[in-house]
């Protein structure tokens, strides 16, 4: 699989194979989806236990990297619904940042509301377990075991902070 590579600056370079790319060297681009529901609950997702990066550990509703000729927009409908089943119709444009943990990459997130009682179908490969939970609840999970998330998690938290602290300004 292709996945494009890009500059300091999110410009595109080139397309390179993924398994051939220099994790440290080479910056790659992803998305991630953060799912809200009625009652104002944050939808996280576990890895899957049988991932080769960062397995067991706990995140974004759905998230991953980008292939050959996606848009941010286009890889994270493919991935929600492959990951979690659900699909994406509605969704709002969030931050963009450069993360590092094991690699380079920029994650553009997303917001968007998906009803409580939604059934979702887990991929396996990608996601264990799924569950929501109050921004504060999980705040207070992230600060007492913050082995559990993915390394990139404190960014996360900052993000859920600003999206509440905004729509609490808007409402």
């Amino acid at each position: 699989m292709r996945i494009p590579v890009v500059d300091e600056n999110d410009n595109f370079l080139y397309y390179k194979e993924e398994h051939e790319r220099d994790r440290r060297r080479e910056i790659t681009r992803g998305s991630a989806l953060w799912g809200f529901n009625e009652d104002g609950e944050w939808l996280v997702a576990k890895r899957s236990k049988n991932k080769n990066n960062f397995p067991n550990l706990w995140g974004a509703s759905a998230a991953g990297g980008m292939e050959e000729d996606e848009t941010y927009e286009s890889n994270l409908i493919r991935e929600t619904r492959e990951e979690i089943g659900f699909k994406l119709k509605k969704f709002t444009l969030g931050p963009k940042l450069r993360e590092s943990d094991n690699h380079e990459f920029f994650s553009q997130y997303f917001f968007a509301k998906i009803p409580k009682d939604t059934k979702f179908v887990l991929q396996a490969s990608e996601v264990d377990a799924i569950t929501w939970i109050s921004l504060s609840e999980l705040k207070k999970w992230f600060l007492e075991n913050p082995e559990e998330f993915l390394p990139t998690f404190k960014n996360s938290i900052r993000i859920l902070d600003d999206y509440e602290t905004q729509n609490k300004k808007n409402t």
